[in-house]
């Protein structure tokens, strides 16, 4: 029991870490469609795609988790669900409450509250009902199942857990349970239209472009060091102790930034408004190559050079211009920020209307002459 126990917390500890990182490599896309559909990404949406992540690690993590590492004995398929059902009411006779100490109504019931969760991702992120609800739990329990009998796809030479086709149909039960509950939690929420998505950019919206940026980078630098090294130690079979690592550090500097220079120099954004549905728009429009130099040099551009400075006043100066840039996009019209201040340009989401020379966010007086 107690290694029973320590199996479950080493599960839950595995879910939450691994959901946790999925949740961050997943924030770029969601925020993506989540600016496109609502105009917005709050903390509840934030909370909605943490919980998610740490769910389908979950999932991984309680039906394929601990694996076995010593001798194991082979487990076969069970294909009658009713088998496993009869066990769960065998104790019925006895009376409701017995039924919390048997073995078999437990089982079930763990199994039917395992898929609830999968019902409500269903309708509050796919804002699909009941019928994508069973049939996304059903497959995703078809998926678990054969990645059982098959022994994790032949890493095992047999199934270390058993197949029960039981489980196939309490899943689906608790998939549509949960689909049926968040009914009564989330109501019936449509999308709002094209005409009721925000006409102004707020400071969370402004917040998140930044943050985007910054994932972007660390993410896209990421990727081109693991790349290098592959490069190195699987194609051309160089020593990990000769791979030149000053290259590679020098690739994943330069691998994002040429990326955000032909974003902010083509399309007049960064990959992180780009993200947030948002586009930097020149007060005037004639002096647009000027304003984007100016916004790639004060912005992005900026930034990086100063994360290059290997003397003191380097992180010194990195604190100040990341505080200027807080400070401004909190306080500036529009909440623009220091890079578009500086560069004259306004900021407004990808729906608003097309925009005139002069300043976008300023009241515009009409004399109406009798």
């Amino acid at each position: 029991m107690a290694l029973l126990a320590d199996d479950q917390v080493t599960n839950a500890v595995v879910a939450l870490a691994l959901g946790s990182g999925l949740a961050v490599l997943l924030l770029l896309p969601v925020a993506w469609v989540q600016y496109r559909r609502l105009g917005r990404l709050g903390p509840v949406d934030l909370g909605v795609l943490l919980a998610a992540a740490v769910y389908g690690l979950a999932l991984w993590t309680y039906t394929l988790l601990p694996t076995p590492v010593d001798d194991y004995a082979c487990l076969g398929a069970r294909l009658d669900p009713r088998v496993a059902l009869d066990r769960a009411t065998a104790g019925t006779g006895e009376g409701g409450l017995s039924l919390l100490t048997q073995p078999g109504f437990l089982q079930v019931a763990l199994n039917v509250a395992l898929f609830v969760p999968l019902g409500f991702f269903v309708r509050r992120v796919l804002r699909r009902g009941v019928l994508v609800a069973a049939v996304l739990g059903l497959a995703t329990s078809l998926a678990i199942e054969t990645t059982q009998l098959t022994g994790v796809w032949g890493l095992f030479p047999c199934a270390y857990r058993l197949f029960d086709t039981a489980d196939l149909v309490v899943n689906t039960a608790g998939a549509v349970v949960g689909s049926l509950a968040s009914v009564l939690v989330l109501g019936r929420r449509p999308d709002p239209g094209p005409d009721r998505l925000p006409r102004r950019v707020t400071l969370g919206r402004r917040l998140m472009g930044m943050a985007c940026d910054l994932l972007f980078l660390v993410l896209a630098s990421s990727a081109v060091g693991l790349l290098w090294r592959a490069w190195e130690l699987w194609l051309t079979g160089t020593p990990e102790r000769f791979v030149d690592e000053e290259t590679q550090a020098r690739l994943q500097w330069i691998g994002p930034l040429a990326i955000e220079v032909l974003w902010v120099l083509i399309a007049g954004r960064t990959v992180g408004e780009h993200v947030v549905a948002v586009r930097a728009v020149p007060r005037r429009r004639r002096l647009a190559p000027l304003s984007r130099l100016v916004k790639l040099a004060t912005g992005v551009g900026g930034l990086f050079g100063l994360l290059l400075v290997r003397e003191w006043w380097g992180f010194l100066a990195l604190a100040t211009y990341a505080l200027l840039t807080l400070l401004v996009a909190w306080r500036s019209t529009g909440h623009r920020g220091l890079s578009h201040v500086l560069a004259g340009m306004d900021l407004v989401p990808d729906d608003a209307g097309a925009p005139t020379d002069g300043p976008l966010l300023e009241p515009t007086v009409v004399e109406v002459v009798p």
